[in-house]
């Protein structure tokens, strides 16, 4: 049952502590979304659209590195992923997979017309963006004043 849109660049079950596939899990990358899919009787489907994806770290504990596992850690802007934070746990070439994931994050950016700094929260400094301080608080869109810096050239 495909669940994902778009087209497929990577597919894996989760694997349990010694490399089997022996799990109800799948995460499904496409060029649009990562999917993952838990459960057999009572299914549960979460879907993240990449360009919500703002960090990917690659986590390893002893017992992966022995067998060649890794787990991937998302920190998303996707509110139906809790809080959130994803993890794609036991995964088979984790750092390989991070790459993938990565260029078909940048890639959704790109197509979304996004970039990493909408996600970023936080207050502005000060003279940058939308705020008391900011250009264009006063209506004046073009920009702050510059008669304050005129030298008398």
């Amino acid at each position: 049952m495909k669940v994902a849109s778009g087209n497929v660049l990577w597919q894996q079950r989760k694997r349990n502590w010694c490399r089997t596939p022996f799990t109800f899990t799948v995460y499904t990358l496409t060029d649009q979304e990562l999917s993952i899919k838990t459960g057999v009787l009572n299914e549960n489907f979460n879907l993240i659209k990449l360009f919500r994806i703002v960090d990917i770290s690659v986590e390893r504990t002893l017992l992966q590195r022995i067998f060649g596992m890794s787990t991937l850690v998302l920190d998303t802007r996707d509110q139906s992923s809790g809080n959130g934070t994803v993890a794609l746990k036991n995964v088979l070439n984790g750092f390989e997979v991070r790459k993938v994931l990565q260029e078909a994050v940048d890639a959704s950016r790109r197509v979304n017309g996004m970039s990493a700094r909408e996600f970023l929260g936080g207050p502005s400094a000060p003279g940058f963006g939308p705020g008391p301080n900011g250009p264009g608080f006063d209506g004046d869109f073009d920009g702050p004043d510059m008669g304050a810096y005129d030298d008398g050239r």
